[in-house]
C-alpha cells in the first residue's frame, strides 16, 4: 500500500491534515481474466456480468477505463460482476467472443449474452448496464 500524506502549516509546526491509503493492484471490483478458462468460469459463476476487452497500447480503452471501475465499484452492491480480458494477453478469450475493436464491452444476463458495444462511450455503458439490471429483475 502507498500511503498519501497531506501536510498543513499550523503555527510554524506540520501537521497531517488527511491520509489516505491506495492499493496500486487491485482495481475496484473489476476481476481480471487472463485466458479463455478464466473468462468461462467468471461468466458461468455470475448472474449478472460484463466483460470488458482491452489493450494497454490503446487510447479509448485507457480513457474508459477509470470510467469502468468507477461502475464496477458504484453496481457492486447489485450483483454485477466486471471482468477486465486484455485481447494480447487473453487472444484465445478474445477470438472465442469474436472481439475485432477495443474497447469492446458484452453484457452478460445467466451466461447468455444480452448486449455488446465498442468505443469509449460512458453513457452508453451506463444505459447497457441499467438495462442488464432491468432484464435480470424482471426475469427473477
Amino acid at each position: 500500500m502507498i500511503a498519501i500524506t497531506r501536510f498543513a502549516s499550523l503555527s510554524g509546526k506540520r501537521v497531517v491534515s488527511q491520509s489516505r491509503f491506495l492499493n496500486p493492484i487491485r482495481s475496484m471490483s473489476v476481476t481480471a481474466l487472463e485466458d479463455l478458462d478464466a473468462v468461462e468460469k467468471f461468466s458461468e459463476s455470475n448472474d449478472k456480468s460484463i466483460l470488458y476487452f482491452t489493450a494497454t497500447w490503446c487510447p479509448p480503452c485507457k480513457a474508459i477505463k477509470p470510467i469502468y471501475s468507477e461502475l464496477s465499484d458504484i453496481h457492486d452492491k447489485d450483483g454485477i460482476a466486471f471482468g477486465k480480458v486484455d485481447v494480447d494477453e487473453a487472444a484465445d478469450a478474445a477470438a472465442e467472443h469474436g472481439i475485432n475493436s477495443v474497447p469492446t464491452f458484452i453484457f452478460f444476463n445467466k451466461k447468455v449474452p444480452m448486449q455488446r458495444f465498442s468505443g469509449a462511450d460512458r453513457s452508453q455503458l451506463e444505459t447497457l448496464i441499467e438495462e442488464l439490471k432491468a432484464n435480470d429483475s424482471s426475469s427473477s
